[in-house]
């Protein structure tokens, strides 16, 4: 099994992954992940806040007799006439009116969240990315990361829209390709439907990842490792996406969970989507490191074995030469041996430190022993208070 395991990991594919995951877990990962997930969600607010205005704007600018049909059906639900019916009707029609007011605020606080965002983002990819960690800290003038940043988000917003419009426009396309030829009713053409729509979405992951890796580096990166890192992120994000669906439907279906469910997912798909990629990032940068990581790491195992086996030959005795033992005391008198000084105890070097690796095991032995001392601890307390729990019941 060892061997198998060692085989495994020594193939290419599993030995880059090993070493992107490794910086990505060194290079705090998972902290900056957590900390675009935050921005994420704060970004959000004024996202919603624009999507309304946009609603407005076109309610009562573009469609204004949608408003009137809204009124009707507020109307018909409520019942016409009523207190309620007008009050509400009164207080949709002035927030839909205020999309002005409303999407102004909204483009102020999605510029400082947003360049926010993206600050956050590109500075998570350039440490992943980076040779070294240093060299992704360097920060410019703040003026000019700040347009900077609002440029990368404006041209964010354009590849997201362009992504949702190739996702959406060509699922709708090939619907009416496939009823423009009258293929409906063929067995499997709902499984061609599926994978036609799951194409799509990797299309649009894909846009969306090489704008990122496009003006996010610094260094740049082999077209193979560029090009393999984005494919790899748009087949996870893919990926990702199919789940979420899933597990909104799930969520919606159960009337407890309906509440918190998709905010649930919603975060849960934020955190993945950035660790995602981060871990894409952290690939291509370690395209150029991951053969000499496992070299080094062949070279470790090698001269570890090699001292394991190491046999100090002065200690087998030759042909018929006596044995003459090792230890001081053993060749010395009972009188010398009552006139020996004791040697005091050796103090350590305090220049010489513990390896990494040992102190980390010694941590780990002794976290785990403390966990075990302290559940034996609570079982035996636990046991005891109940038999004597049971001895009191018995006696009343």
């Amino acid at each position: 099994m060892k061997d198998w395991i060692e085989k495994v990991t020594n193939q290419p594919f599993v030995a880059h992954a090993m070493a992107a995951n490794e910086r990505y877990n060194k290079r705090l990962g998972p902290q900056f992940a957590a900390a675009v997930t935050y921005f994420s969600v704060l970004s959000m607010v004024p996202i919603v806040m624009f999507a309304f205005s946009m609603l407005g704007w076109t309610l009562t600018v573009l469609r204004p007799d949608l408003m009137d049909q809204i009124k009707g059906i507020i109307d018909a639900e409520l019942g016409e006439g009523t207190d309620l019916s007008k009050s509400l009707g009164a207080v949709v029609d002035h927030a839909f009116r205020n999309w002005a007011s409303v999407g102004a605020i909204a483009v102020l606080t999605a510029g400082y969240s947003g360049s926010n965002w993206v600050g956050n983002l590109k500075r998570a990819v350039r440490v992943m990315w980076a040779s070294k960690f240093s060299d992704a800290s360097e920060k410019g003038n703040f003026f000019a990361e700040l347009g900077v940043n609002l440029a990368i988000f404006v041209g964010l917003l354009v590849s997201v829209a362009a992504s949702l419009t190739v996702s959406s426009v060509g699922g709708g396309f090939s619907r009416q390709v496939i009823a423009w030829l009258g293929w409906d009713h063929l067995p499997g053409i709902g499984f061609v439907f599926q994978a036609v729509a799951v194409l799509l979405t990797f299309i649009a992951s894909w846009i969306l990842l090489a704008f990122l890796f496009i003006v996010f580096p610094r260094q740049r990166a082999t077209p193979r490792a560029w090009l393999t890192g984005t494919v790899l992120g748009a087949v996870l994000i893919t990926v990702l996406q199919q789940l979420a669906g899933r597990l909104v439907g799930v969520f919606t279906g159960n009337p407890a969970a309906s509440v918190f469910g998709p905010v649930i997912v919603l975060m849960l798909v934020f955190n993945l989507l950035a660790t995602i990629i981060l871990m894409s990032a952290a690939w291509i940068g370690t395209d150029e490191v991951w053969p000499a990581d496992l070299a080094r790491k062949h070279a470790e195992r090698a001269s570890g074995m090699a001292a394991a086996a190491e046999i100090d030959l002065d200690d087998i005795p030759h042909g018929d030469e006596p044995v003459t033992p090792r230890r001081w005391s053993a060749t010395r008198s009972l009188d010398d041996l009552r006139r020996a000084q004791p040697i005091p105890p050796l103090s350590p070097d305090p220049e010489r430190a513990v390896r990494q690796d040992v102190a980390g095991r010694s941590v780990r032995l002794g976290t785990s022993i403390g966990y075990g001392i302290g559940a034996a601890t609570g079982l035996g307390l636990g046991a005891a208070a109940a038999a004597l729990a049971r001895r009191v019941r018995r006696r009343r």
